[in-house]
């Protein structure tokens, strides 16, 4: 495959100025995809899969979790894990393999692929087949030894951060590589039907779905400090962490949403909250928007989000989202919100506009078969 030098700006470009009449152009019949993905709707790779079978292209598909365990939380499970773990990755590999023989992918996929060996991808393009990566996360160096040493090997890599390429560069001398915005999934995060029973389990204030971290943590302790009366709902992993004194553990459920009741909470909430994760070993900047930043105004959501110069290239800042910096701001920024249906309503329209036009998935999965076109020559 001919690798060009790499123009983040382009791909860039190209995503944001998609339109849903180009998503309907023929996709090429003689086009055979493999995709990893995980198992939970609303994932990216799964999310990515339909997008691609959307747009007609042959696409099969490997579940990283059928192979290598991630979810056992009881100790027992967790030392099986660790034991296994070896052997799974093998299983997994070898899985990948076999998938690669007849028929055999003109193009491979890897969301994230934290279990993706580099010997498997330099066999695969033995094979003639074609390597693309669409990573996910801040930092390439948090999820294990298995990515950092794949990585170099795929033809292309399209991280979801806007600082990436350049810690890919910097750091695994990695120049195929651009920044695509992170999207949403227009099967999953839709605006659900308001019932008084979706009311009684995620009706609130304000909502906001995501992982702990130390910085959500303290942003969201000093909101309650400062209105301790606030309806607040907090849902995602990891937050057991909590200290038994944290004042913010009333408002956690202690439990992830995902697919339709993840849509559902953002429909519920009168406000949805865009918290960010910090800065992580492997990476040169934490987040400056994510998947959320788009799934939550896809949703139907009110979208009050940290201020980044990230999120402000695609959003207007009062007219389709709402920004903050500082518990001051976020306080004050909540309290008129909640005073004003109807400019909650207006802003939530407008910010499902922008999303909808240029930010599903189908459009990543679109830009993505374009940049294989244009660079690879066609399968015969």
């Amino acid at each position: 495959m001919k690798s060009p030098q790499p123009d983040s700006k382009s791909i860039v470009h190209h995503v944001t100025i998609g339109t849903q009449a180009a998503l309907k152009e023929e996709v090429p019949r003689n086009l055979r995809l493999l995709v990893v993905r995980e198992n939970w709707p609303g994932n990216n790779g799964l999310s990515l899969l339909s997008a691609f079978v959307r747009a007609g292209v042959d696409a099969q598909s490997i579940a990283e979790p059928d192979y290598v365990p991630l979810m056992w939380k009881h100790l027992a499970g967790r030392l099986l894990r660790r034991a296994v773990r070896p052997v799974a990755v093998r299983e997994f590999n070898d899985a990948l393999i076999e998938a690669c023989e007849n028929p055999r992918p003109n193009l491979f996929v890897a969301v994230k692929g934290t279990f993706i060996q580099a010997e498997t991808l330099s066999q695969m393009r033995q094979k003639g087949i074609v390597l693309y990566l669409l990573y996910p996360d801040v930092s390439m160096f948090a999820h294990g030894p298995y990515l950092p040493r794949a990585i170099p090997k795929y033809d292309w890599v399209f991280t979801t951060k806007s600082f990436g390429p350049k810690d890919l560069q910097e750091r695994l001398n990695v120049r195929n590589c651009s920044f695509m915005p992170p999207a949403f999934d227009p099967e999953v995060h839709h605006p659900r039907r308001v019932t008084s029973a979706l009311l009684d389990t995620f009706g609130c204030d304000v909502a906001f779905i995501g992982a702990w971290s130390p910085k959500k943590q303290k942003i969201l302790e000093a909101l309650v400090q400062r209105r301790p009366q606030l309806k607040l709902r907090v849902w995602g992993n990891s937050w057991s962490r909590l200290t038994k004194e944290s004042c913010l553990r009333p408002f956690v459920a202690f439990r992830q949403v995902l697919g339709i009741d993840y849509a559902s909470a953002v429909s519920c909430a009168r406000i949805n909250l865009g918290l960010l994760s910090e800065l992580v070993p492997g990476a040169s900047s934490g987040d400056l928007i994510t998947t959320r930043t788009f799934e939550i105004p896809a949703c139907g959501g009110l979208l009050l989000h940290e201020r980044t110069t990230d999120l402000l290239q695609i959003f207007k800042e009062d007219e389709s989202c709402v920004c903050f910096e500082g518990i001051d701001e976020l306080v004050r920024k909540i309290d008129d919100l909640l005073s004003n249906e109807q400019r909650r309503q207006a802003i939530a329209a407008r910010g499902r506009e922008v999303v909808a036009s240029a930010h599903s998935w189908d459009h990543r999965a679109r830009a993505m078969l374009d940049h294989y076109w244009q660079n690879q020559p066609r399968q015969t």
